[in-house]
């Protein structure tokens, strides 16, 4: 099987320039439909979870790969008297990691307007040095909207309300030696190899080993979106999802990552050594890791119940839940591992 690098990529583009915070996933989700469309008939169920199943030689083990396609976001908490919007989290992210990023704001109307994530105290001129530096919290971090707005019901009268969704640039770069640069490579980057192992596998004609459910969820973020959706046969869940790069850490951007434990406990021991057996037998450069402050989609569905083989394995990231940065590579090498897993013969 060969994977079309080239088309991985251009998918990756597209889809980290929807926007699709936790809980605003419909845009990504038609995108993501439509480009699997050729490969696999996918359905939305009702929580907004895609899902499709590809046919096995066997399905007396069915297997299913996740994937998670929201991202941290905002929402919009108070309309200021200045007119300007407190935001609350969508997702887990550091105040300081989106100062001065440009926003979009949805507004209930169904407009939507430009916007800039600012400190209250931004000004080098206007306030002190301890003004200026204090700690990034809810109450001292603002939007300023890019039109004419100085008090609440100027910005109410643009349609902007509470519970209106506020998404982040994601500033995608690609460079010529490979690195991508954007925010939200977590998780769309393993959507992206998802994508290409599906196509490869197609293309080539082969035949998953065990009958395979692809499952693109929409509210991994915050912390159950593979709790539904699973088919009640599965005997063994991949969760793909980004790799921490980090000091301490053995990730890194180039390769593939199987985790072995995160915050919240260890993976599935006999099923993490077979995914090396089989990283090894296909000759895809992998690191095995541990997350101290980590959770995945396959815990989710462990917590919900599932009882299941699960392994969490996904492409290196560096600076999570920031700006993020990873390689071709390792999303190559993601992409390569998940066709082989798909065909490969476990023996259940």
């Amino acid at each position: 099987m060969t994977i079309d690098v080239e088309e991985m990529v251009e998918f990756l583009v597209g889809l980290l320039n929807t926007p699709s915070p936790t809980g605003y996933t419909h845009r990504a989700i038609k995108y993501t439909q439509a480009a699997f469309a050729p490969f696999l008939n996918m359905s939305v169920t009702p929580k907004g979870v895609l899902a499709g199943t590809l046919p096995g030689k066997r399905n007396n083990a069915p297997r299913a790969i996740t994937a998670h396609v929201d991202t941290l976001g905002g929402m919009v908490q108070e309309v200021k008297a200045n007119g300007r919007l407190r935001l609350t989290q969508l997702g887990s992210w550091s105040w300081t990691s989106v100062e001065g990023e440009g926003v979009t704001i949805f507004a209930s109307n169904g407009q939507s307007y430009r916007g800039t994530f600012l400190p209250t105290t931004a000004s080098v001129h206007a306030f002190t040095s301890s003004e200026r530096n204090a700690t990034r919290d809810s109450s001292n971090m603002e939007v300023r909207i890019d039109a004419r707005t100085q008090s609440q019901a100027d910005t109410h009268a643009l349609g902007i309300r509470v519970g209106d969704i506020v998404a982040f640039d994601p500033r995608v770069e690609l460079s010529d030696n490979g690195f991508i640069r954007s925010r939200h490579l977590d998780d769309k980057l393993s959507v992206a190899a998802t994508f290409g192992a599906v196509a490869a596998l197609s293309r080539s004609g082969h035949q998953p080993a065990q009958t395979t459910t692809i499952h693109i969820s929409n509210y991994e973020e915050v912390g159950h979106g593979a709790a539904a959706g699973m088919p009640a046969n599965l005997a063994e869940l991949l969760t793909v999802d980004m790799a921490v790069v980090a000091p301490k850490q053995t990730s890194d951007e180039f390769s593939l990552t199987i985790c072995a434990k995160d915050a919240a406990g260890p993976y599935h021991y006999e099923m993490r050594r077979a995914l090396e057996k089989l990283a090894e037998a296909e000759n895809i450069p992998y690191n095995t890791d541990i997350y101290p402050y980590y959770g995945s989609d396959g815990e989710a569905y462990w917590r919900a119940g599932g009882d299941v083989r699960m392994g969490l394995i996904g492409p290196g990231v560096d600076a999570s839940h920031h700006y993020e940065r990873s390689h071709r590579d390792s999303l190559e090498h993601t992409a390569k591992f998940l066709a082989a897993y798909m065909v490969y013969e476990s023996g259940d």
